[in-house]
């Protein structure tokens, strides 16, 4: 029986009922159990059975502090619930009803306690059943619910959840939850402190009352409605599982303001950061496991995964609220739908379980504001995979694809701003990195739990940047991107990013692009910049690290671009400028504002903490960068001012008007015309394969560059380019830069290239420098226009900042010595730089290696070479700069750091190219630099003027510039020869050779096929090729010829192909002289070379003021005028080199050439400061199209740079060469110089030189090369030589080795100053190759070592002294200029200086080298130890102590010859050797003669001493039956003057001179002797004899024996031996009548006065007269010695004792004869003898030239080695035109009687004139046994001429022609006549004879001298003299007459006259057997041949 529904409700209404009553009893107790064990305190109060009201929880412990429900109420309804399709569950329904539920959380306090594991459990399908079917008939309806926590406030008005059950097998559990309106507060509870006292009194209110009184609109969080439906179900192996999932969402709107932002309190965060530090270490600790269960775990959920799940939301609108920072945002995002769906999926690995997600976005606006968003995406749709596998063996994988559509960003500064100002204003929290290591190594070795993979693609984007006005700028679009991500890998995510093509727009140039794509036109066309494709990488990878670590994995990212291209303009280039600076500005003020906020921040950790990015590469396979802009031509004025240094008399002023008034100005004026006032150009730069890599860990950075390339365009018209440059060229490059390493090193960089081309030219720098100048005008107009905009709040801010720059900059100072250096490494493989450095000058740098460790310590060059117009003019193989710090005198004193540079080099060559102009380079380079600062200055004032600054003193440097030290291996300086003279000279000496090689071998053929001729039979020989030749056939013979001929041009060829062919500087490249190729040793016209180069430039003490006490201490003019000076350049050198070599050409000899230098010096460059010069204007080309007129000093007015120096120099060896043949070398040197050093116009653009229509009339010539020297070169330069040898050249062959003379010396001084040379030198010798040349003619082969000196002397010194004389009267002030105290230029300059007259003087002085061997003893003279006559009187006890070695002078007859020929060779070379730069040259024209007189015209005085003390002379004759052998002349003193001169005049540049003729001649013999020294003699017969038989140098011993018994072999031989002559004075004497005596008196005076003060006192001085010995002083003697200017030679002899003998006469005559032939004139030529006839042949028949009659008797010249024809073949007559007469036998009688003399004086003309003082000649009788000894008390011997004409009669031409039809000559005939006159004189003459046969051992007999202070009665006789004539005066007079013409000739008259008045002979027969022995026997004998 059924119940029915009445009982079932009252049995459930008692049930209720008493299970109220129960209900209420436990309801009590269940409060006091919560009570007792929970700690929480319940009430509530019952409102009926099914209702409780103001129940109340609270809960003393855990996060909820309280519950509170207002009422609880139970009530049964009728569920409507759909099911399914069709089905509606109508279960009954338990509802339970709550209303005002509030829940008070309180503030969490986080525990340290451990999470306890709790064992899932599973339930199982009956417990399943029992809840599913118990919870479906509960429904739970919740009204007013809020939940309260410390920082929000939840609040929902109505929330709903209902359950029910489907009826299936398996029946599902369905839940269905719906919230409407959703509230969420930020911040404390309003009422939670009323509702807090209220609790605690007991009270109870509402929560609806509280919550709803705050405003809806303003809460944080508002969701109009939420609904939530899900499906659950049972598993058997899971348990419960969730198969459907509906969420949906209404409109969800978020408002977010400031307060949501702040941070905790500082209290709770500092305890909060407290308990994470102390948990760090546990947290990391228990990551590994949890990983573990986490993937376990999520593999367990996926089970309970919903099988599908969809989420709908419409809108999701989120708000920002910034009320300090303005800021009021909105963000949209549109159409929010997800669905998952899950399945199960199958795989070899496993099954897993799939879940796919897609989720769509139909719009997304980010910080949308007056409808523009920054971010804006039409469309986004994700779709993602999940593979979860049910098994834990392999992770878990994810895939997602984002697919983005209509994508753009808009930067709006604006919006930005305050975002940014909040961003700054943030204080940054401390980060702890040390603590995360060890979990970030843990995490990188863990395996992945989830692998995924995650795509993203935009098919077009768009970036707009907006500027700070929110005006948009540019536009960036990207036509497709894509990005792959995920972390499949080891390494962990790895990402990969794809960007299609790019283009940068701006943006009113982006809104034309669009007008034109509608057009079909490209849209990237008018780009800023286009991109074709970049790809990214980001991801680990793994990394060889340091080998303690190991190789680990890093974080990489990498960009690759394939291709980009960057178009400019400057319009884009200030756009970009603005928009930067005012980003930059924004973010500055940001920044500061910031900062303010923000000062006190916890430091960083220094060390790095390893996460993020560690390594960067960018690749960038090609660049193309465009800039096209616009330049001015300008045609302005600009002012000029020039800055002068007027020294000590005004210093340094600015010169800012001109002369007449106005400012000075130079006017900029453009090329081309008017019309093209600005000029478009381009600027490229193309980069290829450009790679950087930075690493962050190791604080690294690497660029890489395959190429780039830089060019410049300039354009016309348009879009034709006028020129094209290529600006720079690099391939290869590297750049490598590190931080960090050593604690000394700061950054390690490296620089490295394969090859670098960059070219400069003045067009390209204007255009930067324009463009410069607007971007800096740019700057300026916006710094402005930010100081405008600038607050006043902003100044303390400003201030601030200085404080802190003070601050930082004092603490920077005192750590400035901590500061570690950086290291910049560079190595380039070849690097060239090119310039147009001038109008018409192209300069080049090549180098081939630069390499470098640290660049600021030092540089490595390897193949430096400096190029001008493509010649070279510096070249080095290898060469290091490198700079040290020099050590600082004193520690203590700080001062800045200094450093010295050193140049080392292996081998450096500089080079003078053929007819390279330098000075005119150097002038365009000058010029170029000051048209480019003129130009500079005109655009910066038309476009950017800036302000005049106050001149500010200049802080002293960080560092100073020290010494200067180079040190050279090998330097070589050469100035390049002509390549065709280099190659027509070394190809004459090869022909030369092979001509010469060619003769001897056909003159051999030749004299062989005669020989072989002469034999009848046929004969055959082998030729030198070996083969044999019948000599018989002629054929033969000729094919022999035409071999040799052959074989001869054979081996020329083969000897010119192995020269060595020279490169050349490239001076001759092109042209005519380009094919002529010379080999290197024939490259160079003059080369010097140094080895082992030291040389140190040290900065002299005082700086300026100690130069000019270094030129005050040089020159005495500066000193005594106190020169001002402009500029000064000066440095202390000390110099050290191993050898130093002058080469000319490639010569046999060297030039100059020294071993083993150093100087210690002092060099000054000095330039004389002037008053402000005339000015001219001078066009000068800059560029192609600009030219400057500016202003410069008028040519001439400049005062040039002269070096004032103080060297001495110190060479170990030395060796000077010079010949005749080097004289053309030296005029092509000097052209060569003048090539350079002359002003020139190079200019391409100017062929019309302005300089020379603009400079003013030249008013007087330059200087000669004199002069320059002079006015150049001043101060003291000394050279000192261990060792030296000179040769000069015998002949004109620069080639010549054998025939020369040497000179020897073991040290030499060379002093030279202003105006005087002085030469010292010791154990001088010289060497003549007389013998060598003499056998080389007579093809002789001598062996070495037999010539011997031809001049010894111990002591050698040589003063030049040279006396100018100029206009100005004081030719050593040298400063020509006016001085600026003159205020004006001198109207003449270099006339007052201009040399008129120089005298020279030379002082030759050889001198002896004593040696005492006792130091006490006093000096004596040879003549004190000699007296009268050594060889006799002279004691040899006073010679013991003294030993002198003498000049010795070795002589012969062939050295005679040999010197003569020499001499004549050097003064008078022939071919025009010294005139060889007067003759023009080869594609040169003539010069313009400078108009100065020659140095021989202006020489007007040359005097010559030569002083020997004392003087050995030996005769050297070649035979060694010579009867000369062994004559030798010896002379205490031999002193020997000379003077040229023209006259006494005043010399000016116009007057007239004179013939420079020989004015006066002086030689003094002191003591001369002449003996046959036959111990003691040699000849070259000899000492080639034994040399040939002895190893040793006979020569050599010779000349030590010689030296060793010049006195000793005098005074130890026998009394008798070898004497000749001996005189106690000897002097000749004549003088002019031009001669100016009193400048000859001066010259001698000098003379004497300077041997007084060098040597010892003569004789004269020391004599006494108490001494027997002693002679009277000559000057005593009546007039003897009294000079007449008459040129008459004057000899003066005293004390002559003359030995004759037969030997004696022998010898006499022998070397007189071989002198004889040395001075004869060599003989003609045969070429030049038929020139000579055929030129006497050629007057002859034209009547000959007219001659005057005194020519005739004129001796034919000698002089200068030429020779002349014979006389009858160079005399014509003139009188007798007609006749042709031999007047042979024509008496003399007979011509005498018709003489008609012309010249009636009766002195004639006086030669020479002998006077002797006390003759004695002592005549040997052989076959009587005597001597005839004559003797006088003075004797004259006097030679002269009388010329006279003589008219002959007619009569005596008749009687000599036999006939009387002769035509006689209406002219009477004249005929010249001279008389040679002879006259000698004795006075008290008187004659002796001494038996020689009564005592053997008496000697020489000679009569005593008898001094003037004795008495008149002594007796003047000898012991063994016996006196045949009493004293009488003797006459002696030869005459003879010369006359006639060539045609006529007078046999010439002989008369020789004696006369006697008072001779007295008493004689004996003996003694008359011995006078006429010695006439017959002696003096008439016939002399030998």
């Amino acid at each position: 029986m059924a119940a029915s529904p009445v009982k079932f409700l009252f049995g459930f209404l008692l049930v209720s009922i008493t299970l109220w009553l129960i209900f209420i009893s436990a309801s009590k107790l269940l409060a006091w159990v919560l009570s007792r064990i929970v700690g929480a305190s319940v009430k509530f109060r019952i409102g009926g059975w099914k209702c409780l009201r103001d129940v109340v929880v609270k809960f003393e412990k855990g996060a909820v502090e309280s519950v509170s429900v207002g009422e609880i109420r139970l009530s049964l309804r009728q569920s409507l619930v759909k099911l399914g399709a069709g089905f509606i569950s109508r279960d009954p329904k338990l509802q339970v009803l709550i209303c005002d539920l509030e829940v008070v959380v309180r503030h969490s306090t986080k525990s340290t306690q451990k999470a306890k594991i709790r064992k899932p459990r599973t339930s199982g399908r009956g417990k399943w059943m029992v809840v599913a079917n118990i919870a479906r008939y509960l429904s739970v309806s919740v009204t007013d619910f809020v939940v309260k926590t410390p920082k929000a406030t939840i609040e929902v008005k109505e929330l709903t959840v209902d359950i029910s059950k489907d009826g299936g097998s398996k029946p599902n559990l369905f839940v269905k939850l719906r919230i409407l309106p959703i509230f969420v507060y930020i911040g404390e509870p309003r009422a939670s402190c009323e509702q807090s006292s209220t609790f605690n009194s007991g009270g109870c209110i509402s929560a609806g009352q509280s919550s709803f009184a705050i405003d809806k609109s303003s809460a944080p969080f508002s969701c109009e409605e939420f609904s939530l439906s899900c499906e659950f179900g049972h598993d058997r192996e899971v348990g419960v599982i969730i198969k459907n999932l509906d969420i949906t969402s209404g409109e969800v709107t978020v408002n977010l303001n400031e307060k949501f932002l702040s941070k905790s309190k500082r209290s709770s965060s500092t305890s909060h950061s407290d308990k994470v530090i102390d948990s760090t270490v546990d947290s990391v600790a228990a990551k590994r496991p949890q990983g573990k269960q986490t993937l376990a775990a999520l593999s367990k959920y996926t089970t309970m995964f919903p099988e599908k799940v969809c989420f709908n939301l419409p809108k999701l609108d989120v708000r920002f609220v910034h009320h300090e920072h303005d800021i009021d945002v909105e963000n949209n995002i549109m159409g929010i739908q997800l669905k998952i769906i899950k399945s199960r999926f199958s795989e070899d690995v496993g099954d897993s379980t799939r879940l796919d997600v897609q989720m769509d976005f139909s719009e997304i606006h980010l910080l949308r504001e007056a409808g523009t968003s920054v971010l804006e995406i039409l469309k986004v749709d994700v779709v993602s995979f999940l593979y979860v596998p049910i098994q834990l063996t392999s992770p878990i994988r994810a895939e997602i694809d984002f697919k983005l559509g209509g994508t753009q960003c808009n930067i709006i500064m604006s919006r930005l701003k305050p975002w940014l100002r909040l961003h700054y204003s943030k204080k940054k929290k401390m980060v702890l990195q040390e603590e995360t290591l060890a979990l970030e190594k843990s995490q990188s070795i863990e395996s992945k739990a989830i692998m995924w993979t995650c795509t993203v693609s935009a098919p077009e984007m768009t970036i707009v940047l907006y500027s700070v006005n929110g005006l948009p700028v540019y536009h960036v679009c990207s036509q497709s991107s894509h990005v792959f991500a995920n972390n499949i890998s080891n390494m962990g995510t790895a990402v990969h990013m794809e960007l299609g093509e790019i283009n940068l727009h701006m943006a009113d140039e982006y809104q034309e692009c669009l007008k034109e794509s509608l057009f079909g036109v490209e849209s990237n066309s008018g780009s800023l910049m286009n991109i074709a494709k970049v790809s990214l990488d980001w991801g680990k990878k793994d990394m060889e690290s340091s080998e303690e670590e190991g190789p680990r994995s890093k974080l990489v990212l990498s960009v690759d671009v394939t291709g980009m291209g960057v178009y400019l303009t400057f319009k884009h280039v200030e756009s970009l400028i603005l928009t930067a600076i005012s980003f930059q500005t924004l973010f500055k003020k940001l920044s500061a504002s910031g900062k303010r906020t923000a000062q006190n921040r916890v430091g960083r950790s220094s060390k790095s903490s390893g996460k993020g990015t560690r390594l960067l590469k960018f690749n960038l396979e090609r660049c193309s960068v465009n800039f096209c802009g616009d330049v001015g031509l300008e045609n302005t004025v600009v002012v000029d001012p020039k800055r002068v240094n007027y020294g000590t008399q005004g210093g340094q002023v600015v010169i800012s008007v001109s002369a007449d008034g106005t400012p000075r100005c130079a006017k900029v004026m453009p090329t081309l015309s008017e019309e093209y006032k600005k000029l478009k150009y381009s600027f490229s730069l193309d980069i290829f394969h450009l790679s950087l890599c930075v690493n962050k860990e190791k604080r690294s950075t690497q660029l890489e560059l395959e190429r780039a390339r830089s060019a410049y365009q300039e354009y016309l018209l348009k879009h034709k380019p006028a020129t094209k440059v290529t600006l720079f060229d690099i391939q290869n490059a590297k750049f490598v830069r590190r931080s960090g390493g050593l604690k000394e090193i700061a950054v390690c960089s490296l620089f490295s290239a394969t090859d670098i081309m960059v070219r400069w030219e003045p067009d390209v720098h204007l255009s930067l420098i324009e463009l410069v100048l607007q971007l800096k005008l740019l700057e300026h107009n916006q710094k402005l226009h930010r100081h405008g905009n600038e607050s006043v709040e902003d100044v303390p801010g400003v201030r601030d900042i200085e404080q802190k720059k003070e601050a930082t900059s004092v603490s920077g100072n005192g750590d400035r010595h901590k500061k570690r250096e950086s290291i910049f490494a560079i190595d380039v493989e070849m690097l060239r730089i090119s310039a147009e450095v001038g109008d018409g000058v192209d300069a080049m740098v090549q180098v081939q290696s630069i390499f470098s460790e640290n660049a600021r310590i030092g540089v490595l060059l390897e193949g430096l070479m400096l190029c001008f117009n493509g010649s070279r003019v510096f070249r080095s193989s290898r060469m290091q700069i490198s700079r040290i710090p020099s050590a600082s005198i004193d520690a203590e004193v700080p001062v800045a750091t200094s450093w010295d540079w050193v140049v080392q080099g292996l081998d450096v060559h500089i080079c003078m190219p053929y007819r390279l102009q330098l000075r005119a380079i150097d002038d365009a380079i000058e010029d170029m630099l000051r048209g480019l600062k003129l130009i500079t200055a005109a655009k910066t004032n038309l476009i950017f003027p800036a302000k005049k600054e106050s001149s500010k003193a200049k802080k002293p440097g960080a560092t100073k510039f020290g010494s200067v030290k180079f040190c050279i291996r090998k330097l070589t300086a050469d100035i390049e020869e002509e390549p065709l003279q280099g190659w027509l000279d070394e190809h004459y000496q090869l022909m030369k050779n092979e001509a010469c090689e060619l003769a001897v071998r056909l003159k051999f053929l030749d004299e062989f096929i005669s020989k072989a001729n002469q034999i009848p039979k046929t004969a055959e020989t082998n030729d030198a090729n070996g083969l044999e030749v019948d000599v018989q056939d002629p054929s033969a013979n000729c094919q022999m010829e035409e071999e040799i001929y052959k074989q001869s041009f054979r081996s020329y060829y083969q000897t010119c192909q192995s020269l060595a062919l020279s490169e050349g500087s490239g001076a001759c490249r092109e042209g005519f002289q380009a094919g002529f190729k010379p080999s290197t040793a024939r490259t160079s016209l003059l080369s010097i070379s140094a080895t082992d180069l030291d040389v140190s430039l040290t900065r002299i003490d005082g700086g300026d003021a100690g130069m000019i006490e270094v030129l005050k201490k040089l020159d005495p003019v500066c000193l005594e005028k106190n020169i001002p000076f402009s500029k000064l350049y000066g440095r202390k050198i000390l110099l050290h080199t191993g050898s130093l070599v002058v080469q000319l050409r490639d010569y046999t000899f060297p030039l100059f050439y020294a071993t083993s230098g150093k100087c210690e010096g002092h060099v000054v460059l000095a330039q004389q400061a002037t008053c402000f010069q005339p000015q001219i204007y001078q066009d000068v080309f800059v560029g192609r199209w600009r030219k400057v007129r500016m202003l410069r000093s008028a040519s001439g007015t400049t005062p040039p740079v002269k070096t004032y120096s103080d060297l001495p120099i110190h060479f170990q060896k030395g060796e000077v060469s010079f010949g005749v043949g080097y004289e053309p070398a030296f005029a092509d040197v000097s052209y060569a110089f003048a090539v350079a050093l002359r002003r020139a116009n190079l200019s391409v653009r100017n062929v019309d030189s302005s300089v020379s229509q603009t400079q003013p009339p030249k008013k007087e010539r330059s200087l000669p090369w004199w002069d320059d020297m002079r006015y150049y070169i001043h101060g003291n330069i000394t050279l000192m030589f261990s060792e030296t040898r000179w040769n000069v050249l015998a002949t004109t062959d620069p080639y010549e080795k054998l025939d020369k003379l040497q000179i020897i010396s073991s040290s030499m001084e060379i002093q030279q100053s202003d105006g005087k040379v002085y030469v010292s030198a010791k154990d001088f010798k010289i060497l003549v190759s007389s013998l060598e040349s003499l056998a080389s003619r007579r093809g002789l082969k001598l062996p070495t070592g037999i010539s011997c000196p031809l001049l010894e002397a111990p002591t050698f010194t040589l003063e030049v002294m040279m006396y100018w004389e100029c206009e100005s009267g004081n030719p050593l002030n040298h400063y020509l200029h006016a001085f600026p105290s003159e205020g004006k230029p001198r109207e003449k300059v270099f006339d007052p200086f201009r040399s008129t007259s120089l005298s020279l003087r030379w002082n030759f002085s050889l001198r002896p080298l004593l040696q005492t061997s006792e130091t006490q003893s006093p000096p004596s003279t040879l003549e004190d130890s000699a007296g009268v006559d050594g060889t006799v009187y002279g004691p040899p006890h006073k010679l013991e102590n003294v030993s002198i070695v003498s000049p010795t002078l070795n002589i012969g007859a062939h050295d005679l010859a040999w010197i003569i020929k020499f001499w004549n060779m050097n003064y008078a070379p022939p071919h025009k050797l010294r005139s060889f730069a007067r003759w023009p040259r080869f594609g040169i024209p003539r010069a313009v003669r400078s108009g100065n007189l020659s140095l021989d015209k202006v020489m007007t005085e040359f005097m010559l001493r030569i002083d020997a003390t004392p003087t050995c002379i030996k005769h050297m004759p070649l035979a060694d039956d010579d009867p000369a052998k062994g004559l030798t002349f010896n002379m205490s003193k031999l002193r020997y003057e000379l003077c040229y001169s023209r006259g006494k005049q005043k010399y000016t540049f116009e007057s007239k001179r004179d013939p420079l003729d020989l004015v006066y001649q002086g030689l003094d013999l002191h003591t001369p002797k002449a003996f046959l020294n036959k111990d003691d003699s040699t000849s070259i017969a000899k000492v080639v004899q034994m040399t040939r038989k002895s190893t040793q140098s006979a020569s050599m011993d010779r000349v030590s024996s010689g030296k060793s018994n010049y006195v000793n072999g005098c005074t130890e031989k026998h009394r008798d031996d070898g004497f000749l002559l001996s005189s106690d004075y000897f002097t000749i004497r004549k003088q002019a009548p031009k001669a100016d005596p009193a400048r000859l008196l001066a010259w001698q005076e000098a003379g004497r006065r300077n041997l007084e003060m060098t040597y010892w006192r003569s004789e004269f001085e020391n004599g006494s007269e108490s001494d027997e010995h002693t002679r009277s002083d000559p000057s005593d003697d009546d007039g003897y010695n009294v000079v007449i200017a008459d040129n008459c030679q004057r000899v003066f002899v005293y004390g002559l004792k003359l030995l004759w003998t037969i030997e004696n006469r022998d010898a006499v005559w022998s070397w007189v004869g071989g002198i004889s032939k040395a001075f004869e004139p060599p003989k003609p030529s045969p070429s030049r003898q038929y020139a000579q006839r055929k030129l006497v042949e050629e007057n002859q028949q034209g009547g000959g030239a007219e001659t005057h009659q005194d020519d005739m008797a004129k001796p034919l010249s000698t002089s200068h080695g030429a020779s002349s024809p014979p006389p009858q073949n160079a005399e014509t007559s003139s009188s007798l035109p007609s006749f042709s007469l031999k007047m042979e036998n024509l008496s003399a009688a007979a011509a005498v009687k018709s003489v008609n003399i012309t010249d009636p004086e009766e002195d004639g003309t006086r030669h020479f004139m002998v006077n002797v003082i006390e003759p004695q000649f002592n005549l040997h009788s052989e076959d009587a046994n005597g001597r005839f000894l004559l003797a006088a008390v003075s004797g004259r011997v006097l030679a002269r001429s009388f010329h006279s004409v003589l008219q002959v009669g007619y009569e005596v031409i008749e009687q000599a022609l036999g006939t009387g039809n002769v035509q006689i000559p209406e002219c009477q005939p004249e005929m010249m006549w001279k008389r040679m006159e002879f006259s000698v004189m004795l006075e008290d003459v008187q004659a002796h004879v001494a038996p020689t046969d009564v005592d053997p051992g008496a000697g020489l007999q000679w009569l005593p001298k008898i001094l003037r202070s004795s008495p008149p009665k002594v007796k003047r006789t000898g012991a063994l003299l016996e006196r045949v004539f009493m004293p009488c005066d003797m006459y002696f007079r030869y005459t003879r007459h010369k006359g006639g013409t060539p045609e006529l000739k007078v046999k010439p008259l002989k008369e020789l006259i004696f006369n006697s008045h008072n001779i007295t002979a008493t004689m004996t027969s003996r003694q008359f057997q011995v006078m006429l022995d010695v006439l017959t026997n002696l003096l008439f004998a016939r002399l030998p041949k």
